[in-house]
């Protein structure tokens, strides 16, 4: 006779820790508070404008222009009545064209100069992705500036988006959120808000083996743990996203009776 085991899945919803919001589109002001500055400060031709979208967003846009040794657009926001004394980085939700744009801080204890973060985006894809404070490098007006301090949390007094990718044509970036938190807070984050279709198969218990199928993305890492009680969780496995449903097997543990998988950003 052959016993049938059901494996009970679980996805816990995570709830995200305190951070520090510095974009909302869906409150009606949010487009008043940020300010344009291109390249025509120097001479240039480039032009851009900070808008409310649609649906819930605000969208940076713009031409970037090479005349006149020209080539960059940008917008700021002071957050000086913010304190980012907690938080470990930047979280950005966007859909963007195919540029790499940076994201700009000023600091207190370096006010002439910026630091800033590159990211990639996809056209007209929606990406989140989280930058590290430690990982923003000083600079002034292109020039790395690697003697500067590394930039403190405690120390944001403005930030900002930035264009120079010697492109020239039209650009656009749509924003729908902007936060500073820690890293777990995101990994958290990405957790309770990504849609993973999963589910396990009942197996039999000769087989020794149990599936677990569920949908992933080019942007994650999915780690499968299991536990016994629901207190104690071990890590079974760390799956690459491939952007592709996954169909993953596994020794079936008398002692494990539950099992989840957990999203985090590569």
């Amino acid at each position: 006779m052959k016993f049938i085991f059901s494996h009970l899945f679980f996805l816990f919803p995570l709830c995200i820790f305190a951070d520090v919001q510095i974009l909302d589109s869906k409150l009606n002001n949010s487009n008043l508070k940020w300010s344009t500055v291109n390249d025509t400060v120097m001479g240039g031709r480039s032009s851009s404008i900070w808008k409310a979208g649609s649906f819930s967003s605000s969208v940076f846009k713009g031409y970037l222009s090479l005349e006149n040794n020209g080539g960059f657009a940008s917008v700021r926001h002071n957050v000086r009545n913010k304190d980012f004394s907690d938080e470990s980085g930047i979280y950005l939700k966007f859909i963007g064209d195919g540029r790499t744009y940076q994201f700009r801080i000023r600091s207190k204890s370096v006010s002439w100069a910026d630091y800033y973060h590159e990211f990639e985006t996809q056209d007209d894809q929606e990406l989140s992705i989280f930058l590290p404070f430690q990982d923003f490098k000083a600079s002034w007006r292109g020039l790395n500036l690697r003697m500067l301090p590394s930039l403190k949390s405690r120390d944001v007094i403005e930030v900002g988006l930035f264009l120079s990718d010697k492109k020239q044509g039209k650009f656009k970036l749509e924003i729908s959120e902007i936060s500073a938190m820690t890293e777990e807070s995101f990994e958290q984050y990405l957790n309770s808000s990504l849609s993973l279709k999963s589910t396990i198969e009942r197996v039999t218990f000769d087989a020794n083996q149990l599936e677990l199928r569920f949908e992933t993305s080019t942007n994650f890492n999915y780690k499968i743990e299991s536990s016994s009680d629901l207190t104690n969780w071990k890590n079974y496995q760390t799956v690459p996203g491939t952007g592709e449903t996954i169909n993953y097997l596994l020794k079936n543990d008398a002692m494990n009776k539950f099992y989840r998988i957990r999203a985090s950003a590569k």
